[in-house]
């Protein structure tokens, strides 16, 4: 299934710097208390039983109260995927590279206890896959969506073809580019990018290359890539800075990442 990623973390004391996933994601807290926080609706408090629903470049981060561990559930859905499936129930649904909706909390019983039993069975390995398909597809359709109630954000109309021209730059470039080469090419100063870039993303310029390149790291690294090669393909000085910045955005490391998708793999075979 390789439209839908999800994962559990027990226990966990690892904090994440802020970060935004090219995919629709839902988070349950199950034991714990922590702070989800994003430039579009501050700074939360969530436990157990807190659904949270991140959508596409959303920047944000959720880390434990300090000196504390949590446990929760992480499912990142493909936006290709979801935007199908919604267009076969009659549901519209945007996606650009510019975020298009705030995130959302739950404090549902019925929500939360709905996604944790969705969750629990993709994790069984005595369901089969076209089980697993159909009872993910059957939740969110029947159960979740209609019931989850996404706000659009307010547009920001300040330089956006400026904005796209950036975004569409960096998206196929292979290096870091730095502010003068951005302002070059946008004919906007330096200042005004870096502020362009946390109204839109919640994330400075520099912030936004390296999540970008992180994400291209997750695509890669579930392909098999050998992480040396692919640290410097993406740009990055050496192995030990791509390494870092992975875990400070994932919370894992490429290796620890490639390993557990390979054993899903031939879990699944």
């Amino acid at each position: 299934m390789p439209y839908v990623e999800t994962r559990k973390a027990c226990h966990s004391r690892a904090c994440y710097h802020a970060h935004s996933h090219p995919t629709f994601s839902i988070g349950a807290v199950y034991l714990g208390q922590s702070v989800f926080s994003s430039r579009f609706i501050g700074a939360q408090e969530i436990e157990s039983g807190t659904l949270v629903l991140i959508p596409a470049n959303i920047e944000h981060s959720c880390n434990p109260e300090p000196d504390q561990a949590w446990s929760y559930q992480m499912m990142h859905l493909d936006m290709l995927w979801l935007r199908q499936l919604l267009h076969e129930t009659k549901q519209d649904f945007r996606c650009d590279a510019v975020p298009q909706y705030k995130p959302q909390l739950y404090q549902s019983e019925r929500l939360y206890s709905v996604f944790c039993h969705l969750n629990q069975n993709l994790f069984d390995s005595s369901i089969s896959y076209l089980q697993k398909e159909q009872l993910l597809i059957q939740t969110l359709t029947e159960l979740l969506f209609p019931n989850l109630h996404l706000e659009l954000l307010t547009e920001n109309s300040y330089a956006q073809q400026e904005f796209q021209l950036l975004i569409s730059r960096l998206s196929g470039n292979d290096e870091f580019l730095s502010l003068e080469q951005l302002s070059e090419q946008s004919g906007l100063s330096r200042y005004a990018i870096i502020r362009l870039f946390k109204s839109n993303l919640g994330l400075t310029p520099h912030a936004y290359q390296l999540n970008l390149k992180i994400n291209q790291a997750r695509t890669l690294l579930r392909q098999g890539k050998d992480i040396i090669e692919l640290s410097y393909q993406l740009g990055f000085s050496d192995q030990s800075h791509f390494q870092r910045v992975f875990k400070q955005l994932t919370g894992t490391t490429p290796k620890f990442y490639q390993k557990q998708h390979r054993r899903a793999i031939l879990y699944n075979n």
